[in-house]
């Protein structure tokens, strides 16, 4: 979090949010309709099923001022995005997502190119366009695991003489709704990502059968 949000600006990254988790709802809604079914159908099932959680527990640590918790939502809202980006890798598509439904990992499996898609694979495959993934990416990963961070946050130093305060609670009701501004823009271009990639990944491959990309070319989703 920082301390440089405003609550006007942190309004519009919640309302930005809302928008985008809506459009995910009618994305689906309207290409699952009444459509036989794939290995990557279910895949993107799964991957909007936790999109829309992830939000919804998100936006109730933004209300009760829970930092620590919300920033680790943002971590598993990002695995979320990486998860998907990776039916854009692999030679081929359903065979993938029917090994990930049997229960194998995806930093496992690999890509078309030989290589295993580890977290930090994926990142390097999707940072030139969204060079900001580097960044959340590093920053909430220490909050997945206990770590310096949690321990910090437990404390409040008292001025120059050492002296400090020991807080303990699940929230931090000093923390204003501004200082959310960045978490909530950082989650809302996640989801936002999401959005787009499921968008293009029906809208390109809308068919039960096999989606692999032509001899020579690399699936990827439009801009």
């Amino acid at each position: 979090m920082t301390t440089d949000g405003t609550t006007a600006g942190a309004e519009q990254a919640l309302a930005n949010l809302v928008r985008a988790e809506t459009e995910l709802l009618d994305l689906y809604q309207h290409h699952m309709v009444n459509r036989p079914f794939g290995h990557q159908d279910l895949y993107l099932l799964g991957i909007a099923r936790r999109t829309l959680a992830n939000g919804q527990a998100f936006k109730k640590c933004v209300e009760d001022r829970n930092g620590l918790v919300a920033a680790a939502l943002l971590r598993l809202q990002l695995d979320t995005v990486l998860r998907l980006y990776a039916l854009y890798w692999v030679a081929d598509p359903e065979d993938f997502a029917g090994r990930v439904f049997g229960g194998e990992q995806v930093d496992r499996l690999k890509a078309a190119d030989g290589q295993q898609m580890k977290d930090r694979y994926l990142i390097d495959k999707i940072k030139d366009r969204n060079p900001w993934v580097e960044a959340v990416y590093k920053n909430t990963s220490g909050l997945i695991h206990f770590s310096d961070r949690h321990i910090h946050s437990a404390i409040r130093l008292e001025g120059d003489d050492g002296a400090a305060q020991f807080f303990l609670g699940p929230t931090n009701p000093q923390h204003t709704f501004a200082e959310f501004q960045e978490l909530l823009e950082a989650f809302f271009h996640c989801t936002g990502m999401i959005v787009v990639a499921a968008g293009d990944w029906f809208a390109n491959f809308d068919t039960i059968h096999r989606r692999q990309a032509p001899p020579g070319k690399e699936l990827r989703p439009t801009p």
